[in-house]
């Protein structure tokens, strides 16, 4: 099978079969098609019309119609869907759009390119409010289009998972305060993102409510002029989805690179720089749930907790 890869993303191998599949690792993660009997959708941002969404061919021009779609076959009594996934495979350079619905037990896929980055860009500003569960990303870049935040997330949006995309601070004068904000959202997954630029707020910013589950793992995050991933000190956890995993991260910007008041997140194997002073104002966290974590700042270099 004839294979191109596009890029690497902490030692995952992401590329395209002959097919135009995803191929991770050397296995096909998307094959077509789709392998749960559920539906396939397009998007072309670049069309001039939309079509019917089901081929390359007619696809939709923007990525809401493929969410309404999706949704409303997922939701059909007569097929009994429900614990099937269906997927929506994108391309555009930009999609200018906010996408005000994710859609429910779906994979978004990011094919082609945008300028120099091998997956499309989505330029907008996210907050949806309809209770849709278990939406996954793949490899695609988030810009703004406003100067808040990128993804608001509440406790509709459970489940919602980002895994090899790319989210953009700052993008043609317009500078993002966070890439992610939450609230009482369970079972969030970032990872092997790049994140990049100066946000101008906390990078992740995890607020009050249930956050059960939460998963940032093997990002690269640069450039944030504030706080990298901040935990706000009402978030809760229940122990079935668990408490906040922080693991394999590099994380640079200019004030505290991990900050979590409620002191228990588990953060291990993260490298650390910060342009702020040694201290609480560089790495925030409870030494019990750490391990291993690397950090430079101001002042200081050294292992947190420290190596005796």
């Amino acid at each position: 099978m004839k294979k191109s890869i596009l890029t690497s993303l902490h030692g995952n191998k992401i590329g395209l079969s002959a097919d135009g599949s995803l191929i991770i690792n050397g296995e096909q993660a998307f094959p077509l098609p789709n392998p749960t009997g559920a539906m396939d959708y397009f998007v072309d941002g670049n069309r001039s019309a939309s079509g019917d969404g089901l081929s390359w061919g007619g696809s939709y021009k923007t990525l809401a119609a493929a969410v309404t779609a999706s949704n409303a076959s997922i939701a059909l009594t007569a097929n009994r869907w429900w614990a099937r996934r269906n997927r929506i495979f994108v391309v555009g350079d930009p999609i200018t759009e906010n996408i005000a619905a994710i859609p429910q037990k779906c994979d978004v896929i990011g094919l082609g390119s945008c300028d120099a980055y091998p997956m499309p860009t989505i330029k907008g500003n996210h907050a949806p409010l309809t209770e849709m569960f278990g939406c996954r990303f793949y490899n695609v870049r988030f810009i703004p289009a406003t100067a808040t935040v990128i993804w608001t997330l509440i406790a509709n949006n459970n489940g919602i998972k980002f895994i090899g995309c790319q989210g953009v601070g700052s993008q043609d004068a317009i500078t993002a305060t966070s890439f992610i904000s939450t609230t009482a959202t369970e079972l969030l997954d970032v990872i092997d993102c790049d994140i990049d630029g100066a946000f101008s707020g906390d990078i992740i910013a995890i607020g009050a409510g249930n956050a059960s589950g939460l998963k940032i793992i093997g990002n690269n995050i640069r450039g944030g002029a504030n706080d990298g991933i901040v935990i706000d000190g009402s978030a809760t956890y229940t122990n079935i989805n668990g408490l906040p995993l922080i693991k394999g991260n590099t994380i640079q910007v200019a004030g505290c690179t991990i900050k979590d008041v409620p002191d228990n997140a588990i953060v291990v194997d993260n490298n650390l720089i910060s342009a702020a002073a040694n201290g609480t104002a560089s790495l925030d966290i409870n030494k019990r749930y750490a391990a291993r974590n690397w950090c430079t700042d101001a002042t200081k270099e050294g292992w947190y907790p420290p190596v005796e």
